[in-house]
């Protein structure tokens, strides 16, 4: 047997996950001195509430003993795993799994462990480890759902938009006379991920032309594979979710979609009334996404 093991920053919509036993790593959130493990201590919407007081979460990668048991208790059950980690160039979650691993190993050799690093999060991810988890439950090998991961990874795309900016000067992401600027004047930025790491690639004024332009991009990336399941992640604002996904089934009336939130960690360094759409730019040769039903 092939465990699929993912963490708290993989989002994925609870419908799609039905019937399939994922195995989820709980990243840390801290406030005030006390930490939560995200999902498991604390939920999506008391992050929110403590950012609607000017409250700024901090986030920090698996506890140690966290993952370490959940690998072991794999092991110790003699299944062969595959962790794919959130971006190792935003969280410190890869690196702590190749410690512990290797760790393991040397007790359970028997046992085949395997790392891999996403280079994104939320329902980029997400789409993948559903593809790992039917792969593993239609009984393919190791080697095969580690080069679909693998193809999937190079080829998902990511596509944010931010309407609060106040968090994103918080975090760093943008400048203070930016973030002011943006907020006077309606402007959001939208977001791209790039070898691992989340970057600003431009600005676009209004919440329609936000919408337009996350349509334009995924129409233009996705490309021939129109048949497909697009993602969509919001941060609290179901109603701009909906919106989205409606001018996508528009533009691409062959595509599956799926609406799901933003979860703790990535809501406390995207902030509220964010958006993202996730997909792919090119077919794979094992592709199944394309057999959940669209909705109508």
């Amino acid at each position: 047997m092939i465990r699929i093991i993912a963490d708290s920053t993989c989002d994925i919509a609870e419908e799609l996950l039905r019937g399939y036993d994922l195995i989820t790593l709980p990243l840390v959130i801290t406030v005030d001195g006390q930490n939560y493990l995200d999902g498991v201590d604390i939920g999506i919407e008391q992050v929110y509430d403590w950012m609607r007081r000017d409250i700024l979460p901090q986030t920090a990668q698996v506890p140690y003993d966290v993952m370490r048991n959940a690998f072991e208790d794999c092991c110790k059950r003699g299944e062969d795993f595959i962790y794919l980690s959130f971006s190792s160039e935003m969280s410190g979650c890869f690196s702590l799994s190749a410690v512990i691993t290797e760790e393991l190993k040397a007790e359970y050799d028997n046992i085949r462990m395997e790392i891999v690093d996403s280079q994104g999060g939320s329902c980029a991810t997400g789409l993948i480890v559903l593809q790992a988890l039917k792969m593993a439950e239609a009984g393919h090998t190791m080697d095969e759902i580690l080069k679909e991961i693998r193809f999937m990874i190079d080829h998902v795309e990511h596509i944010f938009t931010v309407a609060d900016l106040n968090w994103m000067v918080k975090g760093g992401r943008i400048s203070k006379p930016l973030g002011l600027a943006g907020s006077v004047l309606n402007i959001r930025p939208w977001l791209d991920v790039e070898r691992g790491k989340m970057i600003v690639k431009g600005m676009v004024r209004g919440e329609k032309r936000a919408i337009a332009l996350i349509t334009e991009e995924v129409k233009k990336r996705s490309g021939a594979f129109s048949r497909q399941l697009i993602a969509i992640a919001h941060a609290g604002d179901r109603l701009l979710a909906e919106k989205v996904e409606e001018k996508i089934k528009k533009s691409l009336p062959e595509c599956a979609t799926a609406i799901t939130e933003i979860g703790g960690v990535l809501g406390v360094h995207l902030g509220m009334s964010g958006i993202g759409v996730f997909f792919f730019n090119e077919r794979s040769g094992g592709y199944r996404l394309d057999l959940i039903d669209n909705k109508s």
